[in-house]
């Protein structure tokens, strides 16, 4: 098997589904980790070929003796969640527990499993050894439209669905599909910010016990919209809404998509 391994990766899909032929699991928000641990040694991979085997070497530890070769995800917990921010410190210094979520094996015992059904190579996974730090990824079957909500309530980044006799193909498949749980939220437009005649992004700001406070900016505004903005701004507040994926440790939106503009009616009074 080629080392390092490109590894599969899902597409995006708008919605939730529930199918009896796709399992479905929750989506770690971390760094994607391809661990070889075979011919009596461990290394890992980053999901563009980077080596880490000297960044995490008690997972390298963890994992000696396994014989598999493994794809997962590195995460650090903040809370009981994933969080990304500290998975990203964690990565460039050693202090911090980092948590490998493993959902797939592509060799074991020196036997390629790509072409074999996920459900087959999920199976080797129930070998794996025991550890506070290497998780098994569990996962349901048919029921996606629960597991999301369950991801959204929970404050998760989404779920992945897998279709049940997929083979692992390196790079992008819609075998493999990604839904990512977005929150809404309403802001006050704070400014604009413009380059040749166009409002590249709006600068965003949230009310907090009669303050305003920012929380970052949104770009990807469409044109007929650029109009209205121009036009509103100065002559009072103008509230947009956006959707987001979760808050960075400064307070800022993290991945922030443009909604539109709130329409009058549902804006908020004020005094």
């Amino acid at each position: 098997m080629e080392e390092p391994l490109r590894p599969m990766e899902p597409v995006t899909w708008q919605e939730a589904f529930d199918d009896p032929g796709w399992q479905f699991e929750i989506k770690w928000d971390g760094l994607r980790c391809l661990a070889y641990a075979e011919d009596g040694e461990v290394r890992l991979y980053g999901r563009r070929g980077s080596n880490w085997t000297s960044r995490f070497p008690e997972l390298s530890a963890a994992l000696h003796g396994s014989g598999q070769v493994l794809d997962g995800e590195l995460v650090v917990l903040r809370d009981g969640r994933p969080s990304f921010p500290a998975m990203m410190r964690r990565l460039h210094r050693s202090e911090g527990a980092v948590h490998y979520m493993v959902f797939d094996c592509l060799s074991s015992g020196g036997r390629d499993l790509r072409r074999e059904p996920l459900l087959l190579r999920q199976e080797k996974l129930l070998a794996l050894p025991e550890s506070r730090m290497v998780h098994r990824v569990e996962a349901v079957v048919g029921a996606g439209r629960a597991l999301y909500d369950v991801a959204r309530r929970s404050g998760l980044e989404g779920v992945v669905a897998k279709r049940l006799n997929a083979p692992y193909e390196s790079g992008k498949s819609e075998l493999w599909r990604k839904i990512k749980c977005w929150r809404p939220l309403r802001c006050v437009v704070l400014g604009l910010d413009e380059a040749k005649g166009e409002v590249r992004s709006v600068r965003l700001g949230v009310e907090q016990d009669g303050d305003i406070v920012p929380v970052g900016a949104v770009g990807g505004i469409a044109s007929a919209a650029q109009i209205e903005l121009r036009q509103a701004v100065g002559r009072g507040p103008v509230y947009v809404d956006v959707v987001f994926l979760d808050w960075t440790p400064a307070g800022s939106l993290r991945h922030p998509r443009w909604v539109g503009i709130a329409a009058a009616q549902d804006r908020p009074e004020r005094s």
